[in-house]
């Protein structure tokens, strides 16, 4: 096969408003900045990648992440995408940055090979999965949300909790899931805001309803406090912005909870979110990959990495309603699911 060198390599800033602020206990944002990565081949072949930091998630901050992009793109100069992508690794105190490069070779290659970029990373990927719709924290606003996310077929409902008092976020999630109809379940995430004695109380005040899972209890997680806890509840408990912590030392043989949650832009791109899964799969563990609120080509790179991973759980794919305005349409969401189209590459299109 001949080896078309790349050729062109841009880096183009974005900046986008949300709707509203986005709050968590780990801090508030009203925009969302990053990189597009567009890169193209001597025969035309073009792919893009988002390097979308946010290092309240996790990444490296924009300026670490722009630098790091400029420095690889001098290092690709006259390769061909095959062999860029087959020697590239990822750099793991520049994960968003890492993301974009790996997502934009990924997405060249797989078009020039006529197959999804999904079907390139698992030949016998899936079309679809399951999504949870994100309905931000708690506040007067939440019913209504959830109402119309379960009108639109959403059966995991995630809310973020520990942005209110204790007291009043368990009076209104109490109220919330005896309003919800027979099936449809509650994904909390408390981003890492309770001592090990506030996440038992917590846990005793959520028995009874419909938890489908609670992602980061634990200020200071550790592996016998995780699994104290996970022993007290009968749905799973989840780590998200603590993985790459529990990483640096290896996946223990043990999960110290049931689930991880994977993002491709915190963990350096698609091929380590799902060689990361296998492990966890391998341990008994499940995983849901999702975004970090990252404009529509991140999103369409998330839902190929769920459709590869090919469980039944509902992914975080929902995150785009939050932009007050988007780089292009992002990855169809209909009836609670992700439905894929079956064309090259990554699917994404600049608007």
């Amino acid at each position: 096969m001949t080896v078309s060198v790349l050729r062109d390599w841009r880096i183009e800033p974005y900046d986008l408003a949300f709707v509203s602020p986005w709050r968590s206990a780990r801090g508030q944002t009203d925009r969302r900045r990053g990189y597009l990565l567009l890169i193209e081949d001597e025969d035309g072949g073009t792919g893009i990648g988002e390097c979308a930091p946010l290092p309240m998630a996790g990444t490296e901050d924009a300026d670490a992440a722009l630098a790091w992009l400029r420095a690889v793109a001098r290092s690709f100069e006259g390769r061909g995408a095959e062999a860029c992508l087959a020697s590239f690794e990822p750099d793991a105190a520049r994960p968003a940055a890492s993301c974009a490069v790996e997502c934009a070779l990924l997405d060249l290659v797989s078009t020039r090979a006529g197959c999804s970029l999904r079907e390139w990373l698992v030949e016998d990927a899936g079309d679809a999965c399951h999504v949870n719709a994100s309905l931000g924290p708690l506040d007067d606003g939440t019913a209504g949300r959830a109402e119309q996310a379960v009108e639109s077929g959403f059966e995991v409902l995630k809310i973020k909790l520990a942005t209110a008092s204790p007291a009043a976020e368990r009076s209104a999630l109490a109220a919330l899931a005896a309003a919800l109809p027979v099936g449809v379940a509650l994904r909390l995430d408390a981003n890492g805001a309770w001592e090990q004695d506030e996440a038992l109380v917590w846990l005793r005040a959520l028995e009874g309803l419909p938890i489908e899972s609670l992602e980061e209890p634990l200020r200071v997680p550790s592996n016998a406090g995780l699994r104290a806890l996970q022993a007290r509840c009968d749905f799973p408990l989840a780590l998200d912005e603590s993985l790459p912590e529990l990483l640096r030392s290896g996946l223990p043989p043990t999960l110290p909870v049931a689930r991880m949650v994977l993002k491709p832009m915190v963990l350096g791109g698609a091929r380590r979110a799902l060689a990361l899964a296998r492990a966890l799969e391998e341990r008994g563990g499940e995983c849901v990959v999702t975004t970090t609120l990252e404009a529509a080509p991140g999103r369409w790179l998330v839902a190929h990495c769920a459709a590869a991973v090919g469980n039944a759980l509902a992914h975080g794919l929902d995150t785009g309603g939050w932009l007050a305005n988007d780089l292009g349409s992002g990855p169809p969401l209909a009836d609670g699911r992700c439905r894929l189209p079956s064309r090259p590459g990554l699917g994404f299109r600049c608007t």
